[in-house]
């Protein structure tokens, strides 16, 4: 037997040993006070800015018009905080308490407006999906607006977002006609 034992044989030699009892007591209350400290933890949650009041679509919003709560999970498409949405318009109108997320918020600039327009073919209106790109094409051929992006569908109408100039001109050529649109 040698006497001068290196780390590992000490090491070894007190893994075979059993462990005493008054040590495996200690380690099961450990253990419990870990599980009975992690059960009671509070969740810190998840922060979402959500309408102070009852929102309309279209104006720009403020500070006294949103607020920071924590939800329980986190919300896709959610902002943790404020100053991310401040002075952005939704393009929806908001109920009080219900979180704010990317959809909810119009990303139309000022030069940019949105025109419903009414699709001939009720077969391509279902397959435009919003996020998309289009040209708008009248009846006779001529070509409206390019690149329109696609901001909402609802059966043979499409909301598209365009340059004001050709809003106003696609806008009024939808009321006596309906329009082609052509994807990209």
């Amino acid at each position: 037997m040698n006497l001068s034992a290196t780390v590992s044989d000490r090491v070894r030699s007190l893994a075979r040993r059993r462990p005493s009892a008054a040590w495996r007591r200690f380690l099961a209350l450990g253990l419990a006070l870990l599980a009975l400290l992690t059960f009671f933890w509070p969740d810190v949650g998840h922060p979402a800015v959500v309408a102070s009041r009852d929102l309309p679509a279209g104006e720009p919003l403020t500070a006294a018009d949103v607020q920071v709560m924590s939800l329980a999970t986190p919300l896709p498409g959610s902002f943790p905080a404020s100053d991310a949405v401040v002075g952005r318009s939704l393009s929806s109108p908001a109920r009080a308490g219900v979180p704010l997320t990317d959809f909810d918020l119009a990303d139309v600039a000022d030069d940019q407006a949105s025109v419903a327009v009414r699709v001939a073919d009720q077969g391509l209106a279902a397959v435009v999906r919003p996020g998309g790109r289009v040209d708008v094409v009248s009846a006779a051929g001529e070509v409206l607006a390019e690149n329109a992006a696609v901001r909402e569908t609802r059966g043979e109408v499409v909301v598209l977002t365009l340059p004001r100039l050709n809003a106003t001109r696609v806008a009024a050529m939808s009321l006596d006609h309906a329009l082609a649109v052509t994807l990209r």
